[in-house]
């Protein structure tokens, strides 16, 4: 880190020249912890004197505005590397994950959950502070009148009823930016209200396009199943498990959705992004895994024998562990605690298999059930079909996507990391 006066040697400007790079958002200032003299980073200063150093022929003037700088990942340092080793590429006041303990703009994961409803925390995710009753009020309104456009609706129900709950919501983002064009240009945050209310729509029955009357996300999802109104646990229960979805730091999925954001590309590229990374398999698939695993024992298939395939395929058990939580996944807990409740009221069966199924891991494989373990038990006790699990995930993970992809534009640099070459050495065409 430089000062401000290393920063304006380094670059041979005087102070005010740097100043006014700040304000037109051409560099990043940092604020010391203790005192409040500005900080700047070396490498910024770096890149930025590669523009404007005279010996490169440039100017102040003719700098390009921040949109089309480059942000490179940088490695972890070796003392902050915990269990899960990566390199930073942004920074984001969205989440935090330290030490085991995930919160969301601040508030505690098990304090949000335990308070806030899915449309609560959407808001909390996209503008950094609780929203009023007034907004959270127009946001559940919005959910529980949105009609989808009758071409987006074609073109979801050509797909056919036995298309994946997955694809449709992917299918849904490219109709939703066409139908825009054709009408009146939104602006982001309408925009993304515009998404978060028309994510149910293709996992109703039979693609339904007309309003169900009140009620938020969780409603309408729960009416899609049942067809009527939902009980004050189930719609609770529903709240908790999108609310333990809606983010979780930067992911491949947020991470796809922040570079395509990066890019200038819109919040409907970006959401499409993001699902089509959820749809592989290593990063999605585990909630699919999970409910053929829970299939094959209600079909009677021993326990022991699936832990025993799993460990002759070199693979573990779906919806366990967590890289970043080595000491298990405070989400997985509190899913956990719903999944109980849910069983208090409509059985037991599946939720004392899954109990057996933790405990044989645990004691077989020293692992820890993750969030897709207790939210697949939890989706399917509410009565949801094969293949909902991943699609639920995808609808409450969907705030967190936007909050990324609007704080990208607020502040943006093109995200373009570097990689290490390891091909042939360097030869000629002759």
């Amino acid at each position: 880190m430089l000062t401000a006066a290393e920063a304006a040697h380094h670059l041979g400007v005087k102070l005010g020249t740097l100043y006014a790079y700040v304000s037109r958002g051409w560099i990043k200032s940092y604020r010391r912890r203790v005192g409040r003299q500005a900080l700047y980073r070396r490498a910024d200063i770096e890149a930025l004197r590669g523009l404007v150093a005279p010996e490169r022929g440039r100017r102040a003037r003719s700098l390009p505005d921040a949109s089309s700088w480059v942000t490179v990942a940088q490695p972890v340092r070796a003392a902050a590397e915990g269990p899960a080793p990566g390199v930073i590429v942004t920074e984001s006041a969205v989440s935090s994950i330290a030490e085991g303990r995930l919160a969301y703009r601040g508030y505690p994961i098990e304090e949000v959950i335990e308070h806030a409803s899915f449309e609560e925390v959407s808001l909390l995710l996209w503008n950094g502070e609780r929203p009023s009753a007034e907004a959270t009020a127009e946001l559940r309104n919005a959910i529980a009148s949105a009609k989808m456009p009758p071409p987006v609706a074609t073109a979801i129900a050509a797909m056919g009823e036995d298309a994946p709950p997955l694809l449709r919501l992917s299918a849904m983002m490219p109709g939703l930016a066409a139908w825009e064009r054709h009408g009146e240009m939104l602006e982001r945050h309408a925009r993304a209200r515009l998404i978060i209310s028309m994510l149910p729509m293709p996992l109703l029955r039979k693609h339904r396009s007309h309003a169900d009357g009140e009620g938020g996300m969780a409603e309408r999802l729960l009416r899609s199943v049942a067809g009527t109104g939902a009980a004050d646990f189930e719609i609770d229960a529903m709240n908790h498990v999108l609310v333990a979805c809606a983010e979780h730091e930067l992911n491949a999925s947020t991470f796809a959705a922040r570079v395509v954001a990066s890019t200038g590309a819109d919040l409907y590229a970006s959401i499409l992004a993001a699902l089509c990374s959820l749809s592989g398999p290593i990063h999605g698939g585990a909630c699919d895994r999970i409910e053929e695993m829970l299939a094959e024992l209600d079909r009677g298939v021993r326990l022991e024998q699936c832990l025993e395939m799993f460990g002759r395929e070199h693979r573990l058990p779906p919806g366990f562990g967590h890289a970043i939580y080595p000491e298990g996944d405070p989400r997985a807990v509190l899913l956990k605690q719903t999944a109980q409740t849910i069983a208090r009221r409509k059985g037991r069966k599946l939720y004392e298999t899954a109990l057996k199924v933790e405990h044989a891991v645990s004691k077989r494989e020293r692992l820890r059930p993750n969030l897709d373990f207790y939210l697949t038990v939890c989706i399917r006790m509410l009565g949801f079909p094969v293949g909902s699990p991943a699609a639920i995930f995808a609808v409450g993970r969907s705030a967190g996507w936007i909050a990324h992809a609007l704080e990208q534009y607020a502040n943006n640099r093109l995200i373009r990391p570097r990689m290490r070459y390891r091909g042939v050495p360097l030869r000629h065409w002759e």
